[in-house]
């Protein structure tokens, strides 16, 4: 962590080494936002620090294993060391795995799929709220369509994408009030590691969605990083997709 300490605000991406993660440390920093690259493997996360500082911001990757609390703690304790501040956090880090019927799953895969997806932002929220709430900060939750809608062979990803998306509603209704600015963003299907991961179990029809058809990571991207950075009150509370138009509009994202 040896950037120079940013002038202006700060925000912690989980899960930024690349896909959706990397395109909105981009994005955050194109609106001034000096960006956290929270990623279990730093040297992973090498290119997309490179590819912020070529913007004229400064850039942290920082050790960060979502499921690990302590781990979390560490990762946010460094990050107010050294730069002396967190404005926001992105929760995007998460897994698919395991891809299967639910008999067909392992116990263990499944209970890591809900530290991941689940309590792994938690871990995020409960390390960073004091400093969030301080500055009267914003969290964007990843969420997913398949928070609200099963599909067949996804019942852990379904199942702890559902509970982040209350996790969302909780932490409004908890802390809104005090001034946090709470986000849930489903990214639509997107051209990601994840996604042919999903191509590659064939578990449902999203993985016979062809490749052509997918998303850049930089619409959502755009979007979690306006979010972040004009906090649009009217807004919080619901599950936001970026198959909204109307939402892109006022983002100014890619369509």
């Amino acid at each position: 962590m040896n950037d120079p300490k940013p002038t202006g605000r700060v925000a912690l991406i989980t899960g930024a080494s690349r896909g959706i993660g990397a395109a909105a440390a981009l994005a955050l920093a194109r609106r001034g936002i000096a960006p956290v690259l929270a990623v279990r493997r730093p040297e992973a996360a090498q290119e997309a620090a490179g590819a912020v500082r070529a913007l004229g911001l400064p850039c942290l990757v920082a050790a960060c294993d979502v499921a690990d609390y302590a781990a979390v703690q560490r990762c946010v304790s460094e990050v107010l060391q050294a730069w002396g501040r967190l404005d926001a956090v992105i929760n995007n880090a998460g897994q698919i795995e395991p891809q299967g019927r639910l008999a067909q799953t392992d116990p263990a895969a499944w209970a890591q799929a809900i530290a991941s997806n689940l309590v792994g932002p938690y871990h995020v929220l409960r390390a960073a709220l004091p400093e969030l709430l301080r500055r009267r900060g914003a969290v964007v939750n990843v969420s997913t369509g398949a928070a609200h809608t099963p599909r067949d062979g996804w019942s852990a990803y379904c199942s702890s994408k559902a509970g982040l998306y209350m996790l969302s509603r909780s932490v409004l209704a908890e802390y809104g009030g005090e001034g946090l600015s709470v986000y849930s963003l489903q990214p639509g299907v997107v051209d990601t590691d994840m996604q042919a991961r999903i191509r590659s179990a064939g578990a449902n029809e999203i993985s016979r969605i062809p490749r052509e058809k997918l998303a850049s990571p930089a619409r959502s991207a755009a979007v979690i990083a306006w979010l972040a950075d004009t906090l649009p009150q009217d807004l919080m509370g619901s599950d936001l997709s970026v198959a909204d138009a109307d939402l892109l509009r006022r983002a100014g994202a890619p369509e």
